[in-house]
């Protein structure tokens, strides 16, 4: 049975040891450092390109020792917390000792040790059950991850670490759903009849390209299905490309842990998705589902109770098509005001979701009713899974 999952996060006890220490841990050989003491962000150059494992595992294996960080009163810093998962803030520590670094030629040996970290976000279990799912989860990341595409399209992924069932990934702390509510609150307290028509958040457009082109991606070349694409699942990292007239952070996708892999890559449009048998642990895979960003036909009390039911391309679609309707009307739950069962029982009902909130407050975000959001948004909300846009085709209502 699929569980609804809710927004806030899960409650959990302080943890005493760290979040990496395994009972095995001496028993597991030391992993590496670093040759050079870093003092930028990681890149892949810096860890070795992504290769398979010794084992000849589909998985990228991190070979490389990490600490948690820990904030001035002693606790484990987290970045966040989902069903299965928390994500720490950790260091990757570097030491240099007894062998030179060939920088430029030196004039003698380097011999004097220093050391140095960067900052990286480490994913980790809450409970046992959790393991499968974020094995799976790696083995999903590593197929993107063969593509530098995915770079592009994902939380950079930099390995999984087995002693402690964990993913090293890129650190990226801001989220598309704080972002929004930032937007949404520098547009009240600065409003204006001149702007209340556009999206509130800031090159909408270019922010549903990103997203829109991303998706395509992963259903098209890759053949997976997010399964739970939501504001508080993107991430936003600084882009070095933007312009002036261009969004100013790069959008990835992050948190695969409802992902599976399509029957046939070449088929997006696919709406009864399969699991296919080298994904690990996919037969035990459990979405977690989140109203009202979750399909109509998901949210079914007959689709919550069978094992089999995934979600599938169209329901990604779905999906992002409730996230950039939040990103346009600021309002991150979309149905501002009303409780969890209240949008529980219209996420069932998400075909309405534009008429819902035309009725609102941030109505005029829309763009009346030729709008370019409500033009975007309603192709890929139809009520019939079959009906909504592909993404590639989506895009051309963007360009």
């Amino acid at each position: 049975m699929k569980s609804i999952a809710p927004l806030s996060p899960l409650d959990m006890p302080v943890r005493t040891i760290s979040p990496l220490a395994v009972d095995t841990l001496q028993n597991t050989p030391r992993r590496k450092t670093l040759s050079t003491p870093p003092d930028t962000p990681i890149t892949d150059s810096d860890i070795e390109s992504p290769t398979l494992n010794s084992h000849g595992s589909a998985i990228i294996e991190f070979p490389y020792d990490l600490d948690i960080a820990r904030d001035s009163n002693g606790k484990y810093i987290e970045f966040g917390r989902g069903v299965w998962s928390t994500v720490y803030k950790a260091t990757l520590s570097t030491t240099v000792a007894a062998k030179p670094v060939m920088v430029t030629p030196p004039s003698s040996p380097v011999t004097k040790s220093t050391s140095s970290s960067r900052i990286m976000a480490v994913k980790t279990p809450l409970r046992r059950d959790a393991h499968a799912v974020l094995k799976r989860e790696a083995y999903i990341l590593s197929r993107i991850m063969k593509d530098t595409v995915g770079e592009d399209v994902a939380v950079p992924f930099y390995g999984y670490i087995p002693s402690s069932h964990s993913l090293v990934l890129e650190a990226c702390p801001l989220s598309l759903s704080a972002h929004i509510e930032s937007c949404a609150d520098s547009a009240r307290k600065s409003f204006s009849t001149k702007t209340m028509f556009e999206p509130v958040t800031p090159h909408w457009s270019d922010l549903a390209k990103r997203l829109i082109k991303g998706l395509d991606w992963l259903h098209g070349s890759v053949g997976v299905v997010h399964g739970d694409i939501k504001p508080h699942n993107i991430l936003l990292r600084p882009s070095h490309s933007s312009e002036g007239n261009e969004m100013e952070y790069d959008a990835l996708y992050a948190d695969f842990s409802s992902a599976h892999l399509m029957s046939s890559p070449s088929s997006p449009t696919n709406t009864t998705a399969e699991a296919i048998t080298e994904d690990p642990g996919a037969a035990g895979a459990s979405a977690a589902l989140t109203p009202p960003f979750a399909a109509p036909e998901l949210l079914t009390l007959s689709a919550i109770k069978s094992p089999t039911t995934l979600s599938t391309p169209s329901s990604d679609i779905f999906a992002l098509a409730l996230t950039l309707l939040a990103a346009a009307t600021g309002d991150v739950l979309v149905y501002p005001g009303t409780s969890e069962m209240q949008r529980l029982a219209m996420s069932r009902e998400g075909w309405r979701a534009l008429d819902y909130v035309s009725s609102g407050s941030n109505a005029s975000r829309l763009g009346g009713r030729h709008g370019l959001v409500r033009r975007v948004v309603e192709k890929g909300v139809a009520r019939e899974p079959e009906r909504r846009v592909g993404a590639g085709e989506w895009l051309d209502l963007l360009d």
